[in-house]
């Protein structure tokens, strides 16, 4: 099982993979991998190309429409979240803390996305990004957690790494209700993030704007007023 979930985590992130790059991107050798993938594509999961490569197969969509749909915070969120995208023209996303690291339930795509690296599945630290930073900052026990791992991941020269820079970064967005990501996981991507509270005030995830640095931040008031309110009716669907 521990194999076949790397596998298909392999082909997500880095899309159709020759046999050769998928045993060393999961460390197995190679007449393994092709038994896999054999078994994989039997039930759909996995399709081999014409040039040998193999995919994500179509059965994938099945299943991943379905653990949507399992998911509170993604239904309650989509109307909310369209209509960021639209007003906007960014990319708008859900997350929410899974397993320590905060991981993307759903996202609407921008007209501008080639720089942005997280997407549907994917998780980053909880010290980088928006949504990251905007949960961390009412979380209290994950807070703690992070600290007493630094010094952090640097993603760019613009990530936080030390306790002091967390503690100062979460009482900044608790005061103003926002957090801002510059530059802080990929270079010249930067996005605004707000917290997902419930009807009884629990810690639900984060919504975001992201996009090109030059088209999020001169828009920051804006955006920071349409997250509020997207996030107010979201909190009263949970």
């Amino acid at each position: 099982m521990a194999n076949s979930a790397d596998l298909l985590n392999a082909l997500a992130d880095k899309g159709p993979m020759s046999v050769v790059d998928i045993a060393e991107a999961i460390s197995m050798p190679r007449p393994s991998v092709y038994r896999l993938l054999d078994a994989l594509e039997h039930v759909g999961l996995v399709a081999i190309r014409d040039d040998g490569r193999a995919q994500l197969g179509t059965q994938i969509l099945h299943l991943a429409s379905a653990s949507l749909e399992g998911i509170p915070e993604v239904s309650a969120a989509r109307p909310a979240m369209a209509r960021l995208n639209e007003l906007t023209g960014q990319t708008v996303y859900l997350c929410a803390v899974r397993n320590q690291l905060v991981t993307c339930l759903d996202w609407v795509k921008g007209t501008k996305v080639t720089l942005l690296l997280l997407n549907p599945g994917g998780s980053l630290p909880p010290h980088a990004g928006a949504t990251s930073r905007a949960i961390l900052a009412w979380d209290e026990e994950l807070r703690g957690s992070v600290i007493k791992s630094a010094p952090l991941q640097e993603l760019t020269p613009h990530t936080l790494t030390t306790p002091e820079q967390v503690e100062a970064d979460a009482a900044a967005i608790r005061e103003r209700g926002f957090s801002v990501s510059d530059e802080d996981v990929t270079i010249g991507v930067a996005a605004i993030g707000v917290p997902l509270f419930d009807a009884r005030g629990s810690l639900r995830g984060a919504l975001s704007i992201a996009g090109l640095r030059d088209d999020v931040l001169p828009y920051q008031d804006e955006y920071v007023v349409l997250l509020k309110e997207a996030a107010n009716e979201v909190s009263a669907r949970l």
